[in-house]
């Protein structure tokens, strides 16, 4: 069962129609459509409705109506305990990775012995990804740009003398 229906089976035990409970509410009755049709609906929205049909916050039904809609919204279902697990294994490797990125970055730091300065500038560039793809550019063409001749290749200039 997902949260839609659960909702509907809800407010019809309450004898309610969507106007009834619309009223009720003090809200518009696609309000309560849009709950029941699973159009995306904050979850306030839906606490609001089942409160004014006599639903307790802490009562199972509202528990039961806000696991049924976190799974709606994050696609993972929350009542099998291997989806559970799944969710916190995946979690757990975001964070490692996130912490290993973090110490690569750290070394990094310390290796090329950066400033303060230099470190505020890789933030902001960090943050700003038009920032990156500028400097990437900067980075190709001066791959791409041959180095400049020695200085035993390059001719003397002869300067002109007047008379």
């Amino acid at each position: 069962m997902n949260y839609t229906q659960l909702f509907r089976n809800l407010r019809e035990t309450k004898g309610l129609t969507h106007d009834g409970l619309a009223r009720l509410v003090g809200c518009h009755r696609n309000t309560v459509i849009n709950v029941e049709s699973g159009r995306p609906v904050k979850f306030k929205t839906i606490a609001e409705l089942m409160e004014k049909m006599g639903f307790d916050p802490e009562s199972p039904e509202m528990k039961s109506i806000a696991l049924l809609w976190l799974e709606s919204i994050s696609g993972i279902n929350l009542t099998h305990d291997r989806s559970t697990a799944e969710a916190r294994s995946k979690i757990a490797k975001f964070r490692a990775t996130e912490k290993e990125a973090a110490q690569v970055l750290a070394d990094a730091v310390v290796a090329e012995h950066l400033t303060v300065d230099q470190i505020q500038t890789l933030v902001f560039a960090a943050s700003r990804s038009e920032v990156i793809t500028v400097l990437e550019g900067i980075r190709e063409l001066v791959r791409e740009t041959p180095p400049p001749p020695a200085s035993e290749d390059v001719p003397p200039l002869e300067v002109a003398q007047g008379n």
